[in-house]
């Protein structure tokens, strides 16, 4: 069942009905003691009450019933729509079962998902330039702190240092995106039931239901429409960023395992424990780093051309672009369903002004 509907506080079905009940009790008794006493004014107010106190209801039955019955079939763990576009984003036919643990279970799993596929692979490439960096980076200490130039001896190894610099901090970035992203999402998953109630709660008074609709509205397109919209986003996308060092794994001859799963493609990491002792020996170590570099020509060039640029390219689309572009589009749906949930932008200022 979707963390939606089962949150930290058992059910947030329960705080939400009751409250609208309650609202719905409270202006009931309201109407009748205006007729008792022949209160027009007050009537008239009773019913406008009432009928925000019944939509609420019928609101809260809606929420429920989409994120119980729509969001097994878009975001279940298999036979779902966002397993096969997750598979089609790896370019794996419908067919094709996909082999995930842990199983992703509502839309909010997926999107970790997408982004976690990139972002996985950054930990195994760091590992490749960390190693290239050692001999570089004391070739370009070398020549340039003590012979006092690169020129003289034909050993231009500065500029390949600061390309391994500049692709750890972007890499660097890129995971602190990640990962504050993926923090906010479970934040979301887990309490964002909490706060709709509190948005049902806020609409039962006048004086805060433009707030509470805004919260409602918001709580649910956190939960729902942005990782949905991310979802379509990026299966629509991804092919064409897709990084080269992301490839389609067949487990199906593993134990235990059935169907597809993806792995990293990292290059080697080169064997760097020649350079474990003796590195102050200059005489025997300036020879050894140019030995290095020349063996490793192939790789180095691979990884400071095609797939630095493949892998960040992959990266900021699906940390950085389409979370951008689905924020967009949650947005548009809150501005465009607050009234639908019973709340308007510029009443929140006027209800305050009115409770103060």
């Amino acid at each position: 069942m979707a963390d939606f509907t089962t949150s930290f506080y058992l059910d947030w079905k329960a705080i939400s009905i009751a409250v609208a009940a309650l609202s719905v009790v409270a202006s009931s008794m309201l109407i009748m003691v205006s007729r008792l006493f022949g209160l027009r004014n007050l009537e008239q107010v009773a019913k406008t009450e009432f009928v925000f106190a019944v939509s609420t209801v019928l609101i809260v039955m809606m929420v429920a019933g989409i994120i119980q019955l729509a969001e097994p079939l878009l975001g279940g763990p298999t036979n779902s729509l966002a397993s096969v576009l997750y598979g089609a984003s790896l370019g794996l036919p419908p067919s094709v079962q996909l082999n995930i643990v842990p199983q992703p279970e509502t839309l909010i799993d997926w999107m970790k998902l997408y982004m976690e596929t990139s972002a996985n692979c950054v930990d195994g490439f760091m590992k490749v330039l960390y190693a290239l960096s050692i001999p570089i980076d004391a070739m370009a200490s070398l020549y340039m702190e003590i012979f006092m130039s690169e020129q003289a001896t034909g050993f231009g190894v500065k500029w390949i240092s600061e390309r391994i610099m500049n692709t750890t901090n972007a890499l660097t970035f890129y995971m602190y995106m990640y990962y504050m992203i993926a923090h906010i999402l479970d934040f979301v998953k887990y309490y964002s039931g909490f706060f709709f109630s509190i948005g049902v709660a806020l609409r039962a008074f006048p004086p805060t239901r433009g707030a509470g609709g805004y919260l409602m509205a918001i709580s649910f397109g956190l939960y729902f429409i942005f990782p949905l919209a991310y979802v379509v986003i990026a299966t629509l996308s991804l092919p064409h960023v897709q990084s080269n060092l992301v490839e389609v794994e067949d487990l199906s001859g593993s134990p235990g395992y059935h169907g597809t799963g993806y792995i990293c493609a990292t290059p080697v990491v080169p064997d760097t424990t020649q350079f474990a002792c003796g590195g102050a020996d200059i005489s025997a170590r300036a020879v050894e780093y140019t030995d290095f570099l020349h063996a490793h020509e192939n790789l180095l060039t691979d990884v400071l051309t095609t797939q630095v640029d493949s892998l960040g390219r992959h990266l900021v689309s699906s940390i950085c672009i389409f979370p951008l572009v689905a924020f967009t589009v949650m947005f548009t749906f809150v501005l465009n369903t607050t009234s639908l949930f019973g709340g308007n932008i510029p009443e929140i200022g006027r209800g305050l002004v009115k409770l103060i």
